[in-house]
């Protein structure tokens, strides 16, 4: 197979950074205006809402992830467990969404530098500033999987600290009074909107398995990865969202509320220092998306639901240099073209219906003694997979109603490439013939 050639040289540390490369970005660096608009002083609720939510989402891909070595992650889960179309649609909606997450990202760090030069907010400046961009993060992911973690495990501390810095400059300016709800809590399909938010915050944690061709040991260390990610992503969410609406006095006035909480705390200079953490939180998880994005594109070809083509690997680099280039063009190409907030909800919601797909997938791998045995099995694994698949479910169609649209339009666009590409290959075995 393909990926065969790709090399294993992630270990444990490396995935923990890839992680939480993944989910610590954009989400956190938005989530705190966006959910306050929608919950007030709630907002904390919401996190925590959304944060007990993942627990045993994470706990089924934990499963999920020490059952298989494989590169291509949920999707290797959905094709051992589901109809071949459901498990294309799980591989082909990831890799849509990291694109749809890439634009927000690069929508997002043009609104931090915009502060800096208010002409790279639109026209060609802000084109030129988001290529430039995709080409210098592709020619990384190009060069080989050790090159991007050791620059994914620098943007990672980078990252670390200065939420820490964050958090230690704003406890002494934040006042009590704006922590607390005034409002009524929100009625349910708002929460819901509100908890979508924070589930694009968190997501991307499946990366980490999309990679897991590339890792020494990944049925061992991507389970302890995941854990270890949640925990460390759910404090850096509540360090911020507790700075920016305990300091802020209209969290929900600005894009950019870190950067605002910095201006408030120590004038234009906190301003210019909280942007530029800014922009390296949102560089570090823009990295993964290129080096991950394209990992699902080769396993749905080396699965033959994509032309093989796509599986193609550098010789020199070890990489997938066609699928790298295919995937960053629809990601800069999206991002050019498309604005923040829709960006971030059609990316969630296209990875939640994943999701729920995946916990089907571990409530019938559960039941299978045939199926591939978990080096972390968890207990009643069936039950509370089928369960969080429901409560997602229920997420989903409360608070995304307006994506369902979209979101089945991209799934109808997927499914016609496979019937697309099963009727090239029929003629192709016609034409050869015995």
């Amino acid at each position: 197979m393909t990926s065969a050639t790709l090399v294993r040289a992630l270990g444990r540390r490396d995935i923990v950074g890839i992680l939480l490369n993944a989910m610590i970005g954009s989400g956190m660096m938005a989530a705190p205006a966006k959910v306050y608009a929608i919950a007030g002083g709630w907002s904390f609720l919401v996190l925590l809402a959304s944060g007990l939510a993942m627990v045993p989402l994470i706990l089924c891909f934990a499963d999920l992830g020490s059952r298989f070595t494989g590169t291509g992650g949920p999707y290797l889960y959905a094709r051992a467990a589901l109809p071949a179309p459901a498990a294309f649609t799980v591989g082909w909606l990831l890799w849509f969404s990291q694109a749809m997450s890439a634009a927000t990202l690069c929508n997002l760090m043009i609104s931090y530098l915009a502060g800096f030069a208010p002409a790279l907010a639109q026209g060609w400046p802000r084109a030129a500033v988001i290529l430039t961009l995709g080409l210098a993060l592709t020619i990384i992911a190009l060069l080989g999987i050790r090159q991007s973690a050791r620059t994914s495990n620098l943007l990672i501390a980078i990252k670390v600290g200065f939420v820490g810095f964050f958090l230690a400059a704003g406890l002494a300016f934040i006042r009590p009074d704006h922590l607390q709800a005034t409002t009524a809590l929100p009625i349910a399909p708002q929460f819901a909107t509100a908890m979508l938010i924070y589930l694009f915050a968190y997501s991307g944690f499946e990366r980490g398995a999309v990679i897991a061709g590339e890792a020494r040991e990944p049925r061992r260390d991507v389970p302890v990865a995941l854990a270890v990610s949640l925990v460390v992503a759910t404090l850096a969410y509540g360090a911020v969202l507790l700075v920016c609406v305990g300091v802020l006095d209209a969290p929900a006035a600005t894009d950019r509320p870190l950067a605002e909480a910095g201006r408030q705390i120590f004038g234009s200079p906190g301003a210019i220092l909280v942007s530029t953490g800014a922009l390296a939180v949102i560089l570090g998880t823009l990295l993964i998306i290129v080096v991950s994005m394209p990992r699902m594109l080769l396993a749905l070809a080396e699965q033959d639901q994509l032309p093989a083509g796509l599986s193609a690997i550098h010789p020199r680099w070890r990489t997938p240099h066609v699928a790298i280039a295919i995937s960053s063009a629809l990601c800069f190409g999206l991002a050019v073209g498309s604005d923040l907030i829709t960006a971030l909800t059609i990316a969630t919601s296209t990875r939640v219906v994943s999701y729920i797909l995946c916990c089907v997938a571990l409530a019938r791998l559960a039941g299978r003694p045939d199926a591939p045995q978990p080096a972390f099995r968890l207990p009643f694994a069936g039950p509370v997979a089928a369960v969080t698949a429901l409560l997602f479910t229920g997420v989903l169609a409360i608070g995304a109603r307006k994506e369902l649209i979209p979101l089945t339009a991209v799934a109808a666009a997927g499914l016609l490439i496979l019937a697309a590409h099963g009727a090239y290959r029929a003629r192709s075995a016609s034409t050869a013939g015995p």
